[in-house]
């Protein structure tokens, strides 16, 4: 019973290499949905979009869009504002951030 007992104590825990993550956290990838949008605004500077004329415009589906427009708007790399329009409820437009 000894023995058995040496023999599990002494075996090391072999420690493997992480793998490498090809799509890091924080990142944004190259054709990716955030980075057309991005690239999109950045040649529309000073223009303000709603979402529907970016969907279409951009022909990407509306979750990927809605994903990364509060990406990009958390990251502070866009602005968005409320806005009213008459006889309509109020709705988000978008454009490049200032400091960009």
């Amino acid at each position: 019973m000894n023995w058995m007992a040496e023999q599990m104590s002494t075996r090391g825990v072999e420690e493997r290499p992480r793998p490498a993550n090809p799509r890091p956290p924080g990142v944004i990838q190259p054709g990716s949905g955030s980075d057309v949008l991005l690239r999109f605004l950045r040649a529309h500077p000073g223009r303000w979009f709603f979402h529907p004329e970016l969907v279409l415009t951009l022909g990407r589906s509306k979750g990927e869009v809605d994903w990364a427009l509060q990406y990009l708007a958390r990251l502070e790399l866009i602005d968005s504002e409320m806005s009213s329009l008459p006889g309509r409820k109020p709705v988000m437009r978008y454009s490049i951030g200032v400091a960009i």
